[in-house]
């Protein structure tokens, strides 16, 4: 039995995907883009914001936020994105813990839970938004100055 579903579904996304992009470039479009697909939001975005718990943890130029990751929430959802070439390794971040509910989100830093670098700070106060390096902006006490 051939499972083409899968690989005519790719291919229509990929077709409808670059359509998109097509009409982005040639209208100058902006759209909200939400997707967990990383390849998708890296192919066709200017921007990234990356969520977590409903709230924006970091914010940037596309090319930054995928080379040079800074929150870690975002560095473990990276670290998870398969790479097409076998000789090359990514070290894996696994993170610990359970999701904390939506409708019961934990004080402080949403992500303190789950933090491998969290501290006491993070669980009764939570971090305000930073702009790090030029339009790259990451909510975590980490990047206090």
């Amino acid at each position: 039995m051939r499972r083409t579903g899968l690989c005519t579904g790719r291919f229509i996304q990929a077709q409808i995907i670059n359509l998109l992009k097509e009409l982005q470039d040639k209208y100058n479009l902006t759209y909200l883009f939400i997707s967990h697909d990383l390849s998708v939001v890296e192919h066709i975005s200017d921007t990234v914001g990356v969520m977590y718990l409903g709230n924006l943890v970091e914010y940037g130029a596309t090319p930054d936020i995928f080379s040079h990751p800074l929150h870690p929430y975002t560095k473990a959802l990276f670290s998870a994105i398969p790479i097409p070439d076998p000789t090359i390794r990514r070290e894996r971040i696994v993170l610990q813990g359970s999701i904390p509910s939506p409708a019961n989100p934990p004080k402080g830093c949403k992500f303190h839970t789950r933090c491998p670098y969290a501290t006491e700070r993070c669980k009764t106060e939570a971090p305000q938004q930073r702009e790090v390096e030029p339009g790259h902006y990451v909510v975590c006490h980490l990047y206090e100055k």
